[in-house]
C-alpha cells in the first residue's frame, strides 16, 4: 500500500512530493493554487507524476494548469467534488473526473484514490469540462436554496410553517440531498432569531459546510465560464444578489443554509 503524507506548508512541498507519482490538491482560491503549482508543485514532481484536483477551480485556471503540468511531462486530471463534510467522511461524494491525452500507469492510483472517497464518478472529456460541470452544479445548488428561502418565507406568511412546507415539497416534488438535508436546515433556521455577523460566531463551527463567500466565489467563476463561451446566464445574477446581501450583513464566512436567519 504506498504511503501517504498530507502537507498544509508549502516549503515542505519539495521534500515531500519529490519521489511522489500522485498529488491531491484541495485549495478553494484559483490564485492561491496557481501560485502553489507554479511556485514549487511543478518543479517538485517528477516526469509521469500526477496532480490530482479536488477542490473547486475555474475553467480558464484548470486549463492553464493542464497545459503547465503537460509542459513538464505531468499529467493534471481535475476531480472536483459534491458533497458536505459528514458525506466527505462517510466516502460518499460524487465526482467528475477530466484530464486529457492517453492513459498512463500513474493514473491507476488517481483512481483508485478517488474511488476511497467517491462512489460515483462521472469522465468528462477535459480539466475544463470538469471545472465547468462543477460550477454548473453549484449554481444548481445555490439556486435551490434561493429558492428555498423565498418560498418557505411566502408559505409561512400565509400560516404555513416552514418545516412543513419542507417535508410537503420533499415528499413527492423535489427530492435528495439538497431538497431534503439542506432544505431542513434551511426551514430550522426559519424558527432561529435573525442574527447580526457577529452572533454568528456563537454557532459551532462544525454547522459550516458551504459558507456564502465561498458560494460567491463560485458564481463568480460560472458567470466567467459562461462570458468566455456566450452563454447565458440570467440565474446568476439573482442568485448574486441574494448571497451578496447575506455577506453584506457579515454572514460570508456562515453556511449558506442559514441565509434565512438575517431577514426572519
Amino acid at each position: 500500500m504506498p504511503r501517504a503524507a498530507v502537507v498544509d506548508d508549502e516549503e515542505a512541498l519539495p521534500a515531500v512530493v519529490g519521489a511522489t507519482g500522485l498529488v491531491v490538491s484541495a485549495v478553494t482560491d484559483d490564485a492561491a493554487l496557481s501560485a502553489l503549482v507554479h511556485g514549487s508543485l511543478l518543479s517538485s514532481l517528477a516526469p509521469g507524476a500526477v496532480h490530482l484536483c479536488i477542490g473547486t477551480l475555474g475553467v480558464a485556471t484548470a486549463r492553464d494548469l493542464a497545459e503547465a503540468h503537460a509542459a513538464h511531462c505531468q499529467r493534471f486530471v481535475a476531480c472536483p467534488v459534491f458533497g458536505r463534510p459528514d458525506e466527505a467522511w462517510a466516502g460518499d461524494l460524487t465526482a467528475v473526473w477530466g484530464t486529457t491525452g492517453g492513459e498512463v500507469d500513474a493514473l491507476a492510483n488517481a483512481r483508485r484514490a478517488v474511488a476511497a472517497f467517491a462512489p460515483r464518478v462521472h469522465e468528462v472529456v477535459s480539466p475544463e469540462a470538469a471545472a465547468a460541470m462543477k460550477l454548473a452544479g453549484n449554481l444548481l445548488i445555490a439556486s435551490a436554496i434561493a429558492t428555498m428561502t423565498e418560498a418557505f418565507g411566502l408559505a409561512a406568511r400565509h400560516g404555513v410553517p416552514p418545516a412543513v412546507a419542507q417535508r410537503i415539497v420533499t415528499g413527492k416534488l423535489l427530492r435528495g440531498p439538497v431538497y431534503e438535508g439542506v432544505g431542513r436546515a434551511l426551514a430550522a433556521a426559519f424558527d432561529a432569531p435573525a442574527r447580526s455577523g457577529a452572533e454568528f460566531e456563537e454557532i459551532d463551527a462544525t454547522a459550516v459546510g458551504f459558507t456564502v463567500d465561498l458560494g460567491l466565489k463560485d458564481l463568480r467563476l460560472a458567470a466567467q465560464a459562461a462570458t468566455a463561451v456566450d452563454s447565458p446566464m440570467r440565474v446568476v445574477q439573482a442568485v448574486r444578489s441574494t448571497l451578496e446581501q447575506a455577506a453584506a450583513q457579515g454572514l460570508g464566512p456562515r453556511d449558506w443554509s442559514q441565509l434565512p436567519r438575517r431577514t426572519n
